[in-house]
This record gives C-alpha cells, sequence and structure tokens, in this order.
C-alpha cells in the first residue's frame, strides 16, 4: 500500500465536508440520512484518489471493518424476527397490557429511565435492554398519548448506564482492556461520574412526569386498548418468558447471537403451542412482521411492526456508516487529527479532556462505539504513565464521552439502532437523553475543576496492572 502523507489540513477536508453534506441533506432537504453518508463517502474516495492512493487500496479500506460488525448485523436481524413472533404470540401485547394497566404518565418517564438502567446493569447491553423492556416501553407510551421523544429518551438513558458500567458489558471490558485497567478499577472510578448525572437525569424526569398531574387520561380509551388487547391475543404471564429468559441467559454470560437464536427457537414453540400460531404464521412474522388484527387503529399501529425485513433499511444504514468510518480510519484521517490534538497536551486536566474529546470526534467519525473508546486509549496509554495518571481514569474518560455519546449521533452505528428499534428518530430522542449529556458534563468538571490545573500527574499513582 502507498504510504502517503495525510497531514493534518488534508485530514479536516473530510471532517468539514461531512459536516455540510450533514447540514444540508438533513436539516435543509429533509433527506434519510443515507444520502448524506454517500455523499460523503463518494467525496472522500475522489479526494483519496486526487491524493494519491489506488482504488484497490481504498475498497480495501472499505471494508476493512466488516468483521467488526458482522456479529452486530446478525443481531439486528434476530431481534427484527423476535419483535414479529413476540407480537404475534401474544408477548408484546401482554407487556402492553400491563403496563397500560398499572403505569401512569406521571410516572412513565422516571420508572422507564430506572426500569431500563436496572436491566442494562444486569444483562450489560443497551441493545438488548432497548429491544425488549424498551420496545414495550416505548408501547405503552404510544398507547397512553404521551411524547414518544422523551419516552425515547429516558429508555436510551437507561440503557446506557449498563453498557457503561455493567461488569457484564463487552464494551465495557473493552474499554477497560483499550485503557490497559482493570475492570473493577475503572468501574469504580466511573462511578465518580455516574450517581450525579444519574440522580439529577431521574429528579428531571421526575419533574417532567408531573405535568401529566391533571392530564386527561382517558380512561375508557385505556379500558378499550385492553379490551382490544384481551379479545385479540393470548395475555398471560406465560408470554412473558420469552424476554425473561433472555436477561436470565444475559446474566450467565450466554452470547448475545446464541442467546437470541434460544429466544426465536422458545417464542416460536411457544407460539406454537401455547398461541396457537401455524408454522406458516411463525415463518411470514419472522421475515414480514406482525400486522395488528384489532378494530382499534391505535392498537394496530403500535402491533404492526418487526419482521427481518423490517430491518433491512436500517441494515443499509449500518453498512454505508461503518464502510465511511473504515475509509477514514485506514486513510489514517483519524490517526492525524488525534496526534494534533494529544500534542497540545500539557497538564492533568487537559489530559483527560483531550481524551473525551478524541473519543468523540472518532465516534462521530468512524461511526463506531468501538473505535471510540479503543483508537483513543491505544494512543493516549503512554501519556497516561508519562503523567503518571492512572489508567482507570483513562478508562473512565472514554466511558464519559465517545462510549456514553454514541447513540446521540444520528449516523452512529448505536444511534441506527435505537432508532430501528423504538421507531423514534435520532434528532428527536437526542434532547430528552439527559443522562449520556449529563456525564461528560460531568466528567469535564470533575477533570478541570476539581482534581485539575496540575502540571504534572506526581501525586496520583499508577495503579498496578
Amino acid at each position: 500500500m502507498n504510504k502517503i502523507d495525510i497531514t493534518f489540513k488534508k485530514a479536516i477536508i473530510p471532517v468539514f465536508s461531512m459536516v455540510i453534506f450533514l447540514i444540508t441533506a438533513v436539516l435543509i432537504w429533509d433527506a434519510p440520512i443515507h444520502i448524506p453518508l454517500i455523499m460523503e463517502l463518494t467525496f472522500t474516495l475522489f479526494l483519496a484518489l486526487y491524493w494519491g492512493f489506488k482504488w484497490d487500496e481504498l475498497e480495501e479500506m472499505m471494508f476493512s471493518s466488516f468483521a467488526k460488525i458482522g456479529n452486530v448485523l446478525i443481531i439486528i436481524m434476530l431481534i427484527g424476527m423476535i419483535i414479529g413472533i413476540w407480537i404475534e404470540s401474544g408477548t408484546v401485547p401482554t407487556m402492553i397490557f400491563y403496563g397500560l394497566k398499572f403505569l401512569r404518565p406521571q410516572y412513565f418517564y422516571v420508572i422507564s429511565f430506572i426500569l431500563s438502567a436496572v436491566v442494562s446493569i444486569s444483562i450489560g447491553t443497551a441493545f438488548g435492554t432497548v429491544s425488549t423492556v424498551g420496545l414495550a416501553l416505548i408501547s405503552i407510551a404510544q398507547g397512553m398519548g404521551i411524547s414518544l421523544a422523551l419516552a425515547a429518551g429516558s429508555i436510551i438513558s437507561g440503557a446506557y448506564v449498563g453498557d457503561r458500567m455493567s461488569p457484564l458489558s463487552s464494551i465495557a471490558i473493552l474499554t477497560a482492556h483499550s485503557a490497559d485497567s482493570d475492570l473493577h478499577e475503572m468501574i469504580k472510578e466511573m462511578l465518580k461520574t455516574f450517581w450525579i448525572p444519574f440522580t439529577l437525569s431521574a429528579i428531571i424526569y421526575f419533574i417532567i412526569g408531573l405535568s401529566y398531574n391533571g392530564y386527561s387520561y382517558d380512561v375508557s380509551q385505556i379500558s378499550t386498548l385492553l379490551d382490544g388487547l384481551v379479545n385479540n391475543y393470548l395475555i398471560s404471564i406465560v408470554m412473558l418468558i420469552p424476554p425473561l429468559s433472555i436477561i436470565i441467559l444475559a446474566v450467565k454470560k450466554v452470547p448475545t447471537i446464541l442467546n437470541l437464536i434460544i429466544n426465536l427457537i422458545l417464542s416460536s414453540i411457544i407460539g406454537i403451542f401455547i398461541s396457537g400460531m401455524t408454522i406458516n404464521k411463525i415463518i411470514s412474522s419472522m421475515y414480514s412482521g406482525a400486522v395488528g388484527k384489532t378494530s382499534i387503529s391505535l392498537l394496530n399501529k403500535l402491533l404492526t411492526r418487526g419482521g427481518l425485513s423490517s430491518m433491512l433499511e436500517l441494515i443499509s444504514l449500518i453498512i454505508l456508516a461503518v464502510v465511511l468510518g473504515g475509509l477514514l480510519e485506514k486513510l489514517g484521517i483519524l490517526n492525524t487529527i488525534l496526534s494534533k490534538i494529544i500534542k497540545a497536551i500539557e497538564n492533568r486536566s487537559q489530559l483527560i479532556s483531550v481524551t473525551m474529546a478524541s473519543s468523540f470526534i472518532t465516534a462521530l467519525l468512524s461511526c463506531n462505539q468501538l473505535l471510540a473508546v479503543f483508537l483513543p486509549g491505544k494512543m493516549l496509554g503512554d501519556k497516561y504513565d508519562e503523567m503518571n495518571v492512572p489508567r482507570s481514569i483513562l478508562g473512565r474518560s472514554l466511558g464519559d464521552s465517545g462510549l456514553i455519546l454514541s447513540p446521540l449521533i444520528p449516523w452512529n452505528v448505536n444511534a441506527l439502532m435505537m432508532m430501528g428499534i423504538l421507531n423514534v428518530h435520532t434528532l428527536e430522542y437526542f434532547k430528552f437523553t439527559f443522562f449520556p449529556i449529563l456525564v461528560p458534563i460531568t466528567g469535564l468538571i470533575l477533570a478541570n475543576f476539581i482534581k485539575g490545573g496540575r502540571k504534572d500527574g506526581s501525586k496520583f499513582k499508577k495503579e498496578s496492572r
């Protein structure tokens, strides 16, 4: 491969072009996110050809990251298939039924935030949390007639608590590995930037929910929805076995894909032998998804979703994002930008701030949460040793930025998955995801105003690894 020097001036050209394409296509033309990604990919390819790269090299760069997302694509397909069966068999209707019966609008947001946080810490995955309890909660919110953007924000806020700091989280484990830190030491550090954002988020969701006091909660409409569910679907505690099994197997550290395959089989068995579904219906719900079969339009809207085919648009978007991210990474654009930023570090406060900025920039440009913690972690590790700052703080800083902010970047794989499952656009929910927004603010305050300002790190012992 040609060794072509990518200077900082060259590296920032694709960054500016991406901003222009995104603003023009999404905000002005109201185009799908696919369009600016294709525009940026095309522009960067021609730019690289102009710089002297060969087409064969660029093809190899574009597809270099495919091995990293193969499991993500399979997970998305399985989730789509499971959602279809869960609806047709009665699992999702059962969750909606009990949610509508016992939840009240004024407490919905705070409960969905805390419940999602508890489940995500238990199973260690935001995707698993959102595709189980998150799916039920967003459907309940729609049935209640409350803000779906706020509901999605509270669900995603809670779901990424576990992604960031659960001992079972694969991304938390990768973050510790990238920082060369002990996982439990890193989680202890993360607690320093956890409590205030978590408490404030819960308080905000509670206060917002209070605006629904006196809300014209149409009891007759809810009764109609409950009757529609009971009359058309099997509503039973037994139908909660599939989502509970996902949580239990995740706690038992069963790999996600195997967990979902087991659940697909279990849900199919329950659908056939308990709900009375035919094999043809099972196959149809797996591929085409479920179709609401009640006489109530709102219920039909809630229960018409899922299936492998419903995830194809999301899959194409993820492929585009990863191809673009792989190209920007392999061209050396990410390394060039990060290296320039790292050179400006003079003290501990700047070190942590630059770590967070580098992780966020990587999440923006690579469209990938994994690279957002891996690349800056490896590049900055020696700098932490040089300044005698514990590697656990490096891990915390990565978790306080690119990791937690990924679901707020519309073209990031994480945001695309959240949008695909909850059917709420990132631009609608991002301003209500209070926990991911407050965590980096807390991290920057901790670094710059509480323990920052030292020219060296002599008072900070390097942790033994």
